[in-house]
Order: structure tokens, then C-alpha cells, then sequence
């Protein structure tokens, strides 16, 4: 049942598969593959714009920055002490003391992006400054930013450079023009990476949970502060991500790769000339595909939904549609070994219940032939066994008939010379006295051919072939017939009918019958003495739920099992008068209706002879 059944839900999932699970997940994936393509277009146009604003407010520090510078240079008290010349001062103390106010007053004002100011000279001479204790320091920064500055002739912002405490600084350098219209001096600035750069790229404006914007040197080292990683780590490292290398190699673009933290990015790199440095704007791809995370697992929840709908709708289908199927298949196998009673039990209105119909009626069609081919072949065993019937009378009256013609030849012979000497027997008794000593040996003889004519005449009786006249009759009609032929041998004796239970009629001959019966009942009589007792017990039915029966019982002395093997052969007899046939002519009319004769005792018990009859 189950094999068939799990045959079936296979095919019905394999359907809904086709039909269902199949299209919902390729409609799933096309829906997830689109929003996610258009949400890393969107998040490319978006990380582009961010990028272009950072570099454009870079540009704008560095502008206000060189603006302030300019502002600076073009002091006169700057252009003066520059230029050797103090006009409008009393002396260049004053003159010195003046920028030094200026520098102060505009560092003051500026403190979140100067870490120091410096007028210098051409030579490298620290004219003024806002920190006099890095003057020898800025000396030597300030040489290779004073010839970039005398070769372009006009400001230089330099390198992003490390210090010796790990910060990162930029220097931008303006130049100091004196009267005759010539370099004299400049204004060398130290701008603090951290505390300006930093304050510009720590905007996350846009940029989410994961985003950053950060700058590198050519070496690729991060020169501004990380989100993920301490300034010490940004310090010693040199990273080599895709957008790193492509901003170091002055390459722009826009791609998925992994960051330094080995995090997949959407991230945009460019070179900033201006700077010396490359400006990478980066966003967390998982953040970006957030939203399409929610149909990623929208889709997949309904395909598991789907799916375990279908494995229980097949299931259950396949039950619904295995169950009758399966009945069916079990109803065919019990009506192949022989019970045809079966029906299925299905009142659906559909193509199954169409189908339990039409077994059913096959059911009930094979069930009304079977029944008929029974009858016809309890007709045909009827009149074959009437036929074998008929066939074993007509061969056993064809040997009684050669039997019979032989019997009649030697009874006519012996009989001849038997009445011959009865004759002279008789003769011989008539000279013979009453009281003359053979007299005794005379009545013995006399006797004797008297018993061989009986037995003769018994011969000839038994010889010959019967021949029935069936008509319906009553037992009980032909017990009472028989009783009253033997009312003249009967007196005396306790004869005792007993009817059981009401039989019908019986077909058969009623003269050989009662002739069957007298025989019985005489047997039974001599059995049982003169003053013995004989039952005569008429059942409907017998022990074996055969037909009708009749029981003559007697209190004799019985017979032995050896005799009771050979009572029914011709010429047996345990009667000292006996001829040996009164049972076997009994057996052979019995026979000839097709009936049946047993006999049953135990020594001492008396004996019971059993007619058993049938009814038509």
C-alpha cells in the first residue's frame, strides 16, 4: 500500500514542482537579481556623488586655507619684515613684534586646522612664529616646499608627511612679495591632518552604519583616521585593497571589493593631484543589499512554504487517490481466490468514483455468473453422478442378467433331480412307520431338501435383475405396511416405532423398499429372541446431516466386528437356518435406488441396521 502510494505523491509533488515551486523560485530569483541590480546601480550613482562631495570640500578647505594664508602674506608688517624695510615702524623689533600678533591673532582664530604658523625667509631664516620651539624643525621642512615654491611662483601644498609622533600633517606655502614686486619670504603653514582633514571625511552623511571616506598616501598607507582601525595599526600598515591600489596608481572608479577589514564594499577611489593622495568613499555591501535581503528571504520562505504545501497537498492527494485504487487492487486478489462479494466503498462523483463503480458492477456481474456456473455445475455433477449412477446399475444389472440366466439354468437343473428325490423321499416315508428307527433319519432329510429348495429359490431371487418403479411415498407409510406383513411372526415381541421428527417424501420403488424393510425387521426380531425388544426409529435427518433415515435397533446378542466386515456378502449367515442373502439382497435394492445400508453393534449391545434414504 504504501509503495503505491509513495509512487503516486511522487508524481503529484513532481507535478506541483513543475507547475508551482518551480516558476514562484525563478519569478523569486529574477525579482531578487533585478532589485539587487538596482540597488548597486543606485548605490554606485550614490557612493559616486559622496566621493565628488568630498573631494569638492577638500578642495574648498584647501582653498579657505590658502585664502587665510594669502590674507596673511600680503600684511604689511609680514611684506616688511620680509623685505628688510619697516615703513610706518620705528625699528624691526616692532615690526616682528607686529606679525608675531598677526600670526597669533589668525592662528587663534583658526586653531582646528593650524598646528603652527611661520614666516621664513628665502635663506630658511624663522622671521616669526606661532610655536618657536619647532622653529628648527620647520627649518628643515620648510627648504624642499621653498623651492617648489620659487620654481611654480606661487603657493605649494606638499606631501601628506607623518612627524616623528605619528600624526599626519600637510604644509601649504604662500609666498611673501616685497616692494619690488619679488619673492622676500613666505608664510609656511603645518595643518594638522586630524584635526581638519578628519572633521571634513569623518562625515557618514549618506553613508550608513558601515561607510567611511578616508585618504592615502602613495605608499598606501590611511593618512586619516579609520573607523575600524587605531592609529597605531594605520601607522605601520601599508594596505593593498583594489581601491587603494587603483587610487595609488591615479586610476578613478567604482566597484565591489573587499576592504581592508576583508569586508566586501561598494566602494568609489580617486586621485587627488592637489593633494598627493587618493580619496576612497566605501559602504558595507551587506548594508546596501539590506532591502533586497528582505525579498531574498521573502522568496525563500514562500518557496519553503510552497514546498511543504506541496509534500502535504501530494500526500494527502496521493491518499485520497491511492486509497480506492489500493481497495481495488486488495478486492481483486480476494476475488481471485474465490470470494466475489467484495465492493468498494467511494461515493465521490469523480473519475475514481466512476471507476469503483464500474468495479462494483463487474463485482456483482462476476458474482451473479459465478453463482450461475455453480448451479450448472451442481447440475452437471447431478446428472453426472446420475449418469455414473444409471451406467453402474445398468453394468451390475448386466451381470445379474448373465448372473441370473446363469443361477436359472442350474436351479432348473438341480431342481429336477431335487423334486426326484423329494419324491422317492416321500415314498420311502410312506413305508417307513411313525415309530420305525429311520423314521428320525427321514424327517432330517426331508428337512434339508426342503432348506436347498428355500436356498434355491433365495438364489433365484437374488439372481435376479431389479427392476424399479419409483413413485414418490412416506416412510412412515411403509413402516406400517411392513409391521403388518409381519404380524404373523411378530406376536409375542415388543415392537416399538418411534417417528423423531416429521420426514418427506422419498423416491424409490415402495414394494422393494418394504420388501427392504420386512427383511430388516425379521433380522431383528430373530436377533432379539422371542422375548426380545425391536425399535424401528425414523429420524428427517442423520448424524452426518445426510437425508432420511430409519434405525431398526435390537437387544440380541450383537455381532463381532470380524462378522460385521462380511455381513453383507452372499450366503453369510451366523443362522443355523440361514440361506446368507437376506442382507445382501437388502444391500443390492438399497444400492439399486441409490441409497445406502450400514449396520453398527458391540457383542452383548445388540445391533443397529441404518437405512439411510435421500430426498428428491
Amino acid at each position: 500500500m504504501y509503495r503505491y502510494k509513495e509512487k503516486i505523491s511522487h508524481r503529484i509533488l513532481a507535478a506541483f514542482f513543475i507547475v508551482a515551486v518551480i516558476p514562484i523560485v525563478i519569478m523569486g530569483l529574477g525579482l531578487y537579481r533585478s532589485a539587487e541590480k538596482t540597488l548597486i546601480d543606485s548605490a554606485y550613482t550614490h557612493i559616486e556623488t559622496i566621493s565628488q562631495d568630498r573631494a569638492n570640500t577638500l578642495h574648498s578647505w584647501y582653498r579657505e586655507r590658502l585664502q587665510d594664508l594669502n590674507v596673511l602674506s600680503r600684511m604689511t608688517a609680514v611684506r616688511e619684515l620680509c623685505g628688510g624695510k619697516a615703513v610706518g615702524f620705528e625699528g624691526s623689533k616692532d615690526l616682528k613684534e607686529a606679525a608675531v600678533n598677526d600670526l597669533m591673532a589668525l592662528k587663534s582664530a583658526k586653531s582646528q586646522a593650524y598646528a603652527s604658523i611661520h614666516l621664513i625667509t628665502l635663506s630658511g631664516e624663522v622671521l616669526a612664529s606661532t610655536n618657536p620651539k619647532s622653529e628648527m624643525i620647520v627649518t628643515k621642512m620648510y627648504l624642499k616646499d621653498l623651492k617648489d615654491m620659487e620654481a611654480s611662483k606661487g603657493p605649494v601644498l606638499s606631501h601628506l608627511m607623518q612627524h616623528s609622533d605619528r600624526a599626519w600633517y600637510i604644509h601649504l606655502t604662500v609666498p611673501v612679495y616685497g616692494a619690488d614686486k619679488r619673492i622676500a619670504g613666505a608664510v609656511f603653514s603645518v595643518l594638522d591632518a586630524y584635526g581638519t582633514l578628519d572633521r571634513i571625511l569623518s562625515d557618514r552623511t549618506g553613508l550608513g552604519k558601515t561607510g567611511e571616506a578616508y585618504l592615502v598616501d602613495k605608499e598606501g598607507k590611511i593618512v586619516t583616521k579609520s573607523r575600524f582601525l587605531s592609529l597605531g595599526e594605520t601607522a605601520k600598515r601599508r594596505f593593498k585593497t583594489v581601491g587603494i591600489v587603483s587610487a595609488v596608481a591615479r586610476k578613478d572608479g567604482i566597484s565591489i571589493y573587499r576592504n581592508y577589514t576583508g569586508h566586501l564594499v561598494v566602494g568609489c577611489y580617486r586621485w587627488l593631484p592637489l593633494f598627493h593622495a587618493g580619496l576612497l568613499v566605501e559602504m558595507g555591501e551587506n548594508e546596501i543589499l539590506a532591502p533586497v535581503t528582505a525579498i531574498r528571504t521573502a522568496v525563500l520562505t514562500t518557496a519553503a512554504l510552497v514546498i511543504l504545501i506541496c509534500f502535504l497537498a501530494s500526500f494527502w492527494l496521493s491518499g485520497q487517490i491511492s486509497k480506492p485504487i489500493i481497495e481495488m487492487a486488495k478486492a481483486s486478489r480476494v476475488m481471485a481466490s474465490g470470494s466475489v462479494d467484495q465492493r468498494i466503498t467511494y461515493s465521490r462523483r469523480d473519475e475514481i468514483g466512476t471507476l469503483a463503480q464500474s468495479f462494483n458492477s463487474m463485482a456483482e456481474e462476476l458474482s451473479s455468473l459465478i453463482d450461475s456456473l455453480k448451479r450448472k455445475e451442481i447440475s452437471l455433477q447431478r446428472a453426472y453422478d446420475e449418469l455414473m449412477q444409471t451406467q453402474e446399475q445398468l453394468v451390475q444389472s448386466e451381470k445379474m442378467a448373465a448372473i441370473g440366466e446363469l443361477v436359472a439354468g442350474v436351479v432348473h437343473e438341480m431342481r429336477n433331480p431335487l423334486s426326484s428325490v423329494k419324491l422317492n423321499f416321500q415314498i420311502i416315508g410312506r413305508s417307513i412307520g411313525e415309530a420305525a428307527p429311520l423314521r428320525e433319519h427321514y424327517a432330517i432329510g426331508l428337512d434339508q431338501i426342503a432348506q436347498l429348495e428355500k436356498m434355491l429359490s433365495s438364489l433365484l431371487d437374488y439372481s435376479k435383475p431389479i427392476s424399479l418403479k419409483k413413485i414418490p411415498f412416506r416412510l412412515e407409510t411403509i413402516v406400517s405396511e411392513s409391521l403388518l406383513q409381519l404380524q404373523g411372526c411378530s406376536e409375542g415381541r415388543e415392537i416399538e416405532v418411534i417417528t423423531e421428527s416429521a420426514v418427506g417424501e422419498v423416491t424409490g420403488d415402495p414394494e422393494q423398499i418394504r420388501q427392504v424393510l420386512t427383511n430388516v425387521v425379521k433380522n431383528g426380531m430373530e436377533s432379539a429372541g422371542p422375548s426380545g425388544r425391536v425399535e424401528i426409529r425414523i429420524k428427517a435427518v442423520g448424524k452426518n446431516h445426510g437425508g432420511p433415515l430409519i434405525e431398526v435397533a435390537d437387544n440380541g446378542p450383537g455381532i463381532s466386528q470380524q462378522d460385521i466386515a462380511r455381513i453383507f456378502l452372499p450366503f453369510f449367515t451366523t443362522k443355523k437356518d440361514g440361506t446368507g442373502l437376506g442382507l445382501s439382497i437388502v444391500k443390492k435394492i438399497m444400492e439399486a435406488h441409490g441409497f445406502r445400508v450400514s449396520v453398527s453393534s458391540r457383542e452383548g449391545a445388540g445391533a443397529v441396521v441404518s437405512l439411510h434414504f435421500q430426498t428428491r
